[in-house]
């Protein structure tokens, strides 16, 4: 009998807790109930009318209004800016025609920022009383009635046109014949009036100064450079005839007749 009472005292004392061990487990369970307490407060602060939208700032944008930005962002003024995914945003904006970039960030405390890129207009179509912005990509980016404020030449000779914003104008080789023809000419530093592409053959421009340019298929940037050379060097009025520079080893101006035009010939 007093084996077993030994026994058990001495079962009864190894399970017997230390109050070190006891201290220990209050100690994280404080630890742990601070940690909550915390995150409670840290989001309640978040999600609290602190962080309400209050301002969007737009930068970059040049022809695209803010109008057109924010009609496409669906965003409200009032909303908590932790609730906005500003990756989805920056797909929104990017999906205006005329935008080739954008970058959505937040602003702290009540803040949104939004970085847009344009793409650059290559020419403008004549469109009832509008013309069409056309993109380098070949898509139809706006429309405008005031062709001093891209600096761009008209783009004609493509028929009859009945296209939206966001839709493709120009593609494969009328769309490559005509961004080489800009670029070269960009790089000369020759400012056109006119590009006309009624002839798949015969690409014809127009510099501002009036003179008109046979430039025939290909070799666009020898071309150029070719025309460069030419420019101011005419002995004859450049209205009274066009310039051919379809073999760029034999470069004719022809003078025309009062009853003829460069585009009867």
């Amino acid at each position: 009998m007093d084996k077993q009472l030994r026994k058990r005292r001495t079962f009864n004392a190894k399970q017997a807790v230390s109050p070190e061990k006891v201290k220990k487990v209050r100690r994280r369970l404080l630890g742990f109930l601070l940690l909550l307490m915390m995150i409670w407060l840290i989001l309640g602060f978040v999600r609290s009318d602190f962080f309400q939208l209050e301002e969007i700032i737009i930068s970059g944008n040049t022809h695209t209004t803010e109008s057109e930005i924010r009609d496409a962002l669906v965003v409200a003024e009032g909303i908590n800016i932790w609730q906005l995914n500003p990756a989805r945003l920056q797909e929104k904006v990017a999906a205006i025609p005329r935008i080739a970039e954008a970058e959505v960030s937040r602003r702290l405390p009540r803040g949104l920022e939004v970085d847009i890129l344009e793409k650059e207009a290559m020419a403008l179509v004549p469109y009832r009383d509008y013309l069409l912005e056309i993109g380098y990509d070949g898509m139809v980016l706006g429309t405008t009635q005031d062709p001093k404020d891209y600096g761009r030449p008209l783009l004609t000779g493509l028929g009859p046109v009945e296209l939206a914003v966001g839709n493709e104008l120009l593609s494969d080789s009328k769309l490559e014949a005509t961004a080489e023809v800009m670029r070269s000419m960009e790089e000369e530093a020759i400012a056109l009036s006119e590009v006309n592409l009624g002839d798949e053959e015969n690409v014809v421009v127009v510099t501002l100064d009036g003179m008109t340019v046979w430039l025939g298929r290909g070799e666009f940037s020898q071309k150029a450079s070719l025309l460069k050379e030419i420019m101011g060097q005419l002995p004859v009025d450049p209205a009274e005839g066009y310039l051919d520079l379809r073999v760029t080893r034999a470069p004719n101006f022809h003078v025309l007749d009062d009853d003829k035009t460069q585009k009867n010939n």
